[in-house]
């Protein structure tokens, strides 16, 4: 008879350590949950902030919002849309940043003569030809004496997009634990002229 009660009261531990186990699973996934909710709301409603870096180049800094694939699908449909026309067969999607620039440049330049000679006339047409140029910026194009402009427009940029992830503390002021409390992504242009406008940076997660 003791035996069947040592075995029933080991029967009885065993699911209490069980039901324990899965209901601390729950609370630990409902946490992670409440907290990815709470962290997405906080991103969206702050705004993006900008700033200057060292070399006065225009930057962006944002929060970073965390959706499940179905999530992303649903609430980014026309990005999810396109994503799938890329190459990427075979191959999960991890993280997707948007940005929206705006480039203001001053134009000055010099508007010259050149003389053409058209094949078969004796006479000479003379057309105003505009050059601007910088590193970033220019603007090569003609003016024909009917006051027609053709000409080539060309702008450059080049982006620098930095991930920084803050780690949480033990007790919040001991060492560094694996589980993160805050990431940011700062967007730099490094055309001086480009203003950015707005950035978005979504995690998926698996």
């Amino acid at each position: 008879m003791k035996k069947y009660l040592i075995w029933a009261a080991i029967a009885m531990v065993v699911a209490a350590v069980a039901t324990i186990w899965v209901q601390r699973t729950k609370i630990e996934k409902l946490t992670d949950e409440r907290n990815r909710y709470r962290g997405n709301t906080e991103t969206l409603l702050q705004d993006v902030e900008t700033y200057k870096t060292k070399d006065s180049l225009n930057a962006a800094k944002v929060g970073v919002l965390e959706l499940k694939l179905s999530e992303f699908e649903r609430y980014r449909a026309s990005d999810a849309e396109l994503i799938k026309n890329l190459q990427t067969k075979n191959r999960e999607l991890e993280a997707v940043t948007t940005a929206q620039m705006e480039t203001i440049t001053q134009l000055r330049g010099t508007v010259r003569d050149s003389i053409v000679y058209l094949p078969g006339d004796t006479t000479k047409t003379v057309l105003k030809c505009v050059d601007i140029s910088d590193p970033w910026f220019s603007l090569n194009g003609i003016t024909t004496p009917d006051g027609t402009f053709s000409g080539t427009f060309v702008n450059r940029d080049s982006i620098l997009i930095v991930a920084t992830v803050q780690y949480k503390r033990f007790l919040n002021f001991l060492w560094k634990t694996n589980k993160v409390k805050n990431r940011e992504i700062d967007i730099i242009s490094r055309n001086p002229h480009t203003k950015i406008m707005g950035v978005e940076y979504i995690e998926i997660e698996k």
